[in-house]
């Protein structure tokens, strides 16, 4: 047999078996279960029918984008003092019909990582957006707890995106982690 047959042979078992999307495969659909994300920036509305937007980094570097119309993401955070979670489920519903687009390198990813902890020692404030009806967009860092089921979610911050109201961190982590997600496309 020669090497073409067997490439199409193992290409099309790893396919059948569900083999996650590869570096080169941009726009391929990936099953929401395999993602872990790291960083998601998303905007949301319902003032006209419910529509949900985004893109995430995963914790392989991997890049998404993801989508919805008229079936809403109501999950509910749970809140642990002042730490805010959800449920893997829910995060896996949310982006459940990511297709991969890009890829970070590990040392930038893990650079950008290293930041998370920091950003999530800072301060959220709040303010009028300046708009009405438009809805929320911003940055999100998750930290994966496995043994739990669940996500701890740090918002970054509002970012370039029209919202109702604008969210702002003022963790210099936070900022800088928004610059860099703005940087390689991730957050407007």
């Amino acid at each position: 047999m020669t090497v073409a047959p067997i490439i199409a042979l193992a290409l099309s078992a790893a396919l059948a078996a569900g083999t996650p999307a590869q570096a080169g495969d941009a726009e391929t659909p990936v099953a929401a279960q395999t993602l872990v994300p790291l960083f998601d920036c998303f905007a949301m509305n319902s003032a006209w029918g419910f529509t949900l937007s985004g893109k995430l980094i995963d914790a392989d570097g991997n890049v998404f984008s993801y989508g919805r119309r008229g079936k809403a993401w109501l999950a509910m955070p749970v809140m642990e003092g002042s730490a805010k979670y959800y449920s893997e489920a829910d995060l896996q519903d949310k982006s459940s019909d990511a297709r991969r687009t890009g890829q970070i390198d590990a040392a930038t990813l893990a650079a950008n990582t290293a930041l998370i902890d920091a950003a999530g020692a800072g301060k959220l404030a709040v303010a009028d957006g300046g708009a009405r009806d438009a809805g929320s967009s911003g940055c999100h860092a998750y930290v994966h707890d496995a043994a739990r089921k669940r996500y701890r979610d740090i918002e970054l911050g509002s970012d370039g995106g029209v919202s109702d109201t604008r969210i702002t961190n003022d963790a210099p982590a936070a900022q800088q982690l928004l610059k860099w997600l703005r940087s390689v496309g991730v957050a407007q």
